[in-house]
Order: C-alpha cells, then structure tokens, then sequence
C-alpha cells in the first residue's frame, strides 16, 4: 500500500492546506478514549436493538474523519455503512485506514458534504439511513453548523424513525461572580501604589458586552477559590437530534433561579452534555470536576493509586481539548444578588452561537453581544490579562515614579500599553505612542479624552517620528506588547523599531525594558501532549496512517513550538528552569547570536515537552522587582511533584515531542537568533 500522502497538499500548491491538515482535530478527538468507548457503547446497543426488533441497520456517518466510528459501526454488526467526508485529504486517508482494517467491502466512503449526498439505486446513498452517527459539535455544540447539517439530514437522508447518535444534548448554564474571568473581559481603573487613579476606563468601555467569539476554556483548571458560584448547575436548552421540527436556529428560554449565595453576577460557565442512545443508558459529559456526574468515583480510583504526583483536582475526570468548557459575560451591572433572591437566567441561541442575560420573565430580549468599544477587537483576552494585572502594573509603575521626571519625553513602543499613557498622567513633560493600529488608536484615544490627557502625541507609524521629536525623547518604553504576536518572543518586535529608530535618537535615551532573557523548561504533561501524540491503534483499530499523514504535514507546516496557555494544562518540572539566551536591546540586538547547552532531565522516561518563556527586564540590575516574566509565578529551580503554577495571563511556547523514543538525562539544546528575520530557533536533541 502507498503510504506517501504528498499529493493531498498538491492542489493548491501547498503551505495552507499542509497546516490545516496538521492542525485538524482528528488525532485530538482519537485521543478521547471515553467519546470513542460511548460511541462505541451506544453505536452496539442501538443496531443490537434494531436486530432484536427484526429490522436491519442501515448508517449513516457524517463527517467520518479517520473513519472511526464507521468501522465500529461495521463491528457493531451494521448491515450497509455510509460515511462520508468533505475535507478531501482526510477523506483519501479514510480509505486508506479501512482498506488496512479490511473493511472497503463494508464501508462505502462519499468524499462529499452530506448536504450533496443524494439517494436512490446506484447512488451515493442506496436508501434512506435509519441509523445517524456523526460528531459535529464545537464547545459551543452548535458553533460548526450541527442544527442545518441535522435538519437537512433528517429531511433528505433518514428515515421518520431513525435513531441518532448521539440522541440528545443538553446544555447547561451556572452563573458565576469570577474576578479572574472578569479581567478578561473588562477593563479595571489604572492606579498608582499610593491608590491614586491614573486612567478611569471610559463608559463606552465600562458598558461593552464584548466579543460574541466563543471563549473556550479548561474550566477545571481555574485556582481553587477564584469563583464564587451564584447558582447550581441549570439545564437551558434540550437538542433532540431526531426531531426535525425541534431544531430551529433561535429559542430563548427563562429560568427562575434561586441565589444559592451572594454576589456579583458577572458570568455563565456552559458545557453540555450527551445522551449517547435513545434508551439513555450511555452519557458523555463535558461538565468541569465540581459537575461532572463521575468525579467522585474517579477521584476515589486516583486516591487507591500509588503514584507520588499530586494529582490537579480537575484531572481527576477524562481530559479533552476539542470540547472544553466555554465562558459567557453577562451585561455588566453594579447591583449584587442576595444570597435566596429568585431571578430569571435568559438563555439564547442562534444557528452558530449561545449568549445569556439576567433580567424578569418580562424583561426585552437581549441582543448577541458585539463589541462596541474596539478593545476586543483590538486585543485578546490575555492581553486584557496583561493590562489588569495589578502585579504586574505594579512593578512597572513603581520603576515609572524611580526614573521618570518632569523633563522626560517618554516615546512608547508597544501597542495599546495603558502603562504608556499611564507615564503622561505621571508628570512627564510629553508621551509618544506608537500607534500604527487604527482601531487599537482609536481606543487609546478614547482614555486620553476621557482622562483630559494633554501631553500626548499619537504616531501612526515609526516613520512618522519627527527628528524634532525623536531629538527630544529621554526614554523608550515598551512593555512590549504587540498583537500580531503569537509567541512571547515574537515581542522581539520591539527589539527590531529600536533598531530602526535608534539613530534619530539621543545616544543617552534610558531603553525599558534593557533586555530579554529566553528560559526553557522540561516538563511532564499530563494531557496537553495527547494534541500532537500518534495514535497508533484506537479502540481496535489501527490507525496509524492517519499518524504518517498528519506527522508528514506537520514537519512541513508547522513551528515545533506551539502557543498554548499552560495553565490550563497540568504539568510537572522535571528540572530547574534553564536560562538559554539573553538578548540585549541596548548593546548587541543587530547581532545574530548562538547559545548551546545542557539541560539534565530528572525520570527522563517521563518527558514530553519543553515549555518556553521570557522574562523581560527593565534594568540591568535584572532584580525580581524589576522583571516581568510570562512563565510561572513561582520561580522553578528543580524538579518537583507539584505542579507548575503559570502565569495564566500568557500564552507560553511549548515543544511537544511526537514520538517517545528513549529519553536521554541530558539533553543538548541549541538556539539561534536571527534580528534580521526578528526569529528565534530552537533544538532540542533529547532522543538517546
């Protein structure tokens, strides 16, 4: 058989299909064991009880991907399968995978959308389905367009009895005051250590409901006691997936709920759940550990193990990274829930998306959120981390009062940095901001006229720097901050408008932050290393081609180091954290550089991944008070069985390693810096 998948990218010419297909969640959802097993479960009691009643199972597949579920189906003692799939490399690796599980007799592969499927003799369909099994669900469920597929499914493919799998969903909405979650969303009052007000958050700001985007997210990772829940767990939408007419794109449901406690109703926590078959017997749950219908019989399996690691509370219930948990901010509002006071949680829908509100059974409909302000659209939500980040405001605001004076001229290189337009408020003689964004300008212009901020100049672009004014400036500033970067490092940006505006400038201009140091850290995932793991065999099946397809397109397309927000993913160190690189802004930026080293790795048996971080500093005294790190909160200086606190308000770098060759104890890295290409390269040779 011809392994070689070279030709699925070949249409296009290449890069962007290659990514796509190495990015794809397939090998993610394999990895799921408890989706394949109930899949599985309920793919087995369903065509048992159609064979029990005298009728044959006719499949239907939509959305195949590897084509798992349709060679369970064929196991299950299906009596004709269909699948089909759209995405056309996928599509030609699911043939590939059930021809070399010996089931292309038994699976008929349609590489089609299912909305161009049609029926009869001879085509793609023989007959009308009376068995549906499909996955096409998001955190959001519905955020991949399940409604139109399932309607026009059921109007065009199935049978009036057809059995679907899964049969049901349920979605599930918990109010929440969470001040975490919040400083994603909102922005807070900018003070100074004295407490005195720097920048007030204008209204328009204050008031924005914000982004309309889903904001997924591991909610069994959130610190223990960084939310206070307002209500239990409530039920607001029911999806039958057999019921054509129950499937409309916008529904609106009230629920009276009872304050089981006081507080500040800021946000919705929503998961769903699945009732895998129509007798109910077989349920998935997406719900976070303190909901999840499981959790207590897991922990108490965990507590009987004799593993030395201190297990995170939320890993205690099957891990997934395709359906999290997602985050919904309610209106803002100033007046607190009593703890037993009855009010009405409105739950809303459309064909793609879920919003929520608080109000009285005879409150206005409330709109989908959109943003209004510019800020999220402008910025991520870990920026607004960033910004609201009190430590970390204060270490930059304290070193502000050390070495700014009313003769400064502080030119800002960073992109929506309220610290710089803090410096104006600060008693500095002017504030450049740099400001090549218009709708990131646009907001920061909205602070200076709400804040009556006189002494700033707005640059749309580094050219558009005087030589008048840039003769003038005593100190750069950059936190830095920009929102095409992915990486912490591709902050480096900063480093290379240094470059380019450094001979306009003064020889003695004070450069904050001074440097950058790049650390690296080996550590034990306990899940995150799953997205980008062979799957070899799954529930059976072997599906190891979809292995060489996706490792094949990820070595052409993707970097080996990945942006995820760590936090959220458990792991332990297996070493001190190594310094790799320090790069100097103020000597030696224009240099390509080099480094090497060795890092000695603690049971290298357990490695899967490197995570990596930079810490920039603001002076060359390089003190703790003077630094801001985007890696743990606590400094890591050797291996440990308790888990690495991140800062959650950063996305890390991480090296995940694919296959599990021998670990060696000592690994050899390199990494390269190239000012030219503003790019960092990094090797790590840990195979023995």
């Amino acid at each position: 058989m011809d392994d070689n998948f070279q030709d699925s990218a070949s249409d296009d010419g290449g890069f962007d299909l290659r990514q796509e297909i190495a990015r794809s969640a397939f090998a993610d959802m394999c990895h799921d064991w408890e989706r394949n097993q109930k899949y599985d479960q309920a793919l087995q009691l369903t065509i048992s009880r159609l064979h029990a009643a005298g009728q044959q199972a006719h499949v239907l597949d939509i959305g195949t991907g590897s084509g798992l579920l349709s060679m369970m189906a064929v196991r299950a003692g299906a009596d004709s399968v269909v699948a089909c799939e759209a995405f056309r490399p996928m599509a030609e690796c699911a043939e590939r995978i059930i021809e070399a599980n010996g089931m292309q007799e038994r699976i008929r592969l349609v590489k089609k959308r299912s909305t161009q499927l049609s029926v009869g003799p001879g085509q793609d369909m023989e007959r009308r389905a009376n068995v549906l099994v499909t996955e096409l669900f998001d955190t959001e469920l519905i955020g991949e367009g399940a409604l139109g597929t399932y309607r026009h499914a059921l109007q065009h493919l199935l049978t009036d009895d057809v059995l679907t799998i899964p049969h049901e969903a349920t979605v599930y909405a918990q109010v929440v005051e969470c001040p975490l979650v919040l400083s994603w969303q909102q922005l807070k009052t900018l003070s100074n250590a004295d407490g005195d007000i720097l920048l007030r958050v204008p209204p328009e700001v204050v008031s924005c409901r914000g982004s309309s985007a889903v904001f997924d997210i591991q909610l069994s990772q959130l610190p223990v006691g960084s939310f206070n829940a307002l209500t239990d767990p409530i039920p607001v939408f029911k999806f039958s997936w057999s019921k054509h007419n129950e499937l409309v794109n916008n529904r609106n449901e009230k629920r009276d709920c009872p304050a089981r406690t006081s507080g500040f109703p800021q946000a919705v926590f929503m998961w769903w759940d699945l009732v895998m078959d129509s007798a109910g017997d077989v349920l998935l749950s997406c719900a976070p550990y303190w909901a999840h219908p499981d959790h207590a019989t897991l922990k108490q399996k965990q507590a009987n193990s004799t593993t030395k690691r201190r297990m995170p509370e939320g890993n205690y219930i099957p891990w997934r990274d395709h359906w999290m948990q997602a985050v919904y901010f309610l209106p803002p509002t100033k007046v607190p829930l009593e703890r037993g006071h009855q009010f009405v949680l409105q739950a809303y829908h459309d064909e793609y998306s879920l919003w929520f509100g608080i109000g009285e059974q005879t409150s206005t409909p409330l709109s989908a959120p959109h943003c209004v302000c510019g800020w999220h659209i402008a910025q991520s939500r870990s920026r607004f981390g960033q910004l609201n980040d009190s430590l970390r405001n204060k270490r930059y605001l304290n070193y502000f009062e050390r070495v700014f004076s009313s003769d400064s001229v502080v030119l800002v290189l960073s992109e929506g940095s309220l610290l710089g337009l803090a410096a104006a408020r600060m008693g500095v003689k002017q504030v450049l901001l740099y400001e090549p964004n218009a709708i990131s300008r646009r907001c920061m212009e909205a602070f200076v006229e709400h804040n009556s901020v006189s002494n700033v100049c707005f640059l749309s672009s580094a050219d558009a720097l005087e030589s008048e004014q840039a003769s003038s400036v005593t100190h750069l500033f950059a936190e830095p901050h920009f929102p095409s970067a992915i990486l912490p490092w591709d902050n480096l940006h900063y480093g290379d408008l240094l470059k380019n505006l450094r001979p306009m400038l003064p020889t003695s201009v004070t450069v904050i932050p001074s440097s950058g140091t790049l650390y690296a850290l080996p550590m034990e995932f306990l899940d995150l290393q799953k997205i980008n793991a062979p799957l070899g065999t799954c529930e059976g099946f072997d599906l190891s081609l979809m292995d060489r397809l996706i490792e094949q397109h990820s070595a052409y397309a993707d970097s080996p180091i990945e942006a995820q927000p760590l936090w959220e993913y458990p792991s332990f160190p297996l070493a001190g954290a190594m310094r790799l690189m320090e790069i100097d802004f103020l000597a030696d930026f224009e240099q390509s550089k080099i480094e090497r080293g060795e890092i000695r790795v603690v049971e290298p048996e357990r490695l899967n991944g490197i995570a990596i971080w930079v810490d920039w500093h603001l002076d060359e005294t390089r003190s703790p008070k003077t630094t801001i790190s985007s890696g743990p909160l606590v400094p890591v200086e050797e291996a440990s069985d308790e888990p690495t606190r991140w800062n959650a308000n950063w996305r890390q770098g991480v090296h995940l390693l694919r296959k599990l060759p021998n670990r060696k104890e000592v690994i050899p890295w390199t990494v390269k810096f190239n000012p030219v290409l503003n790019n960092v390269y990094f090797q790590f040779d840990y195979e023995d």
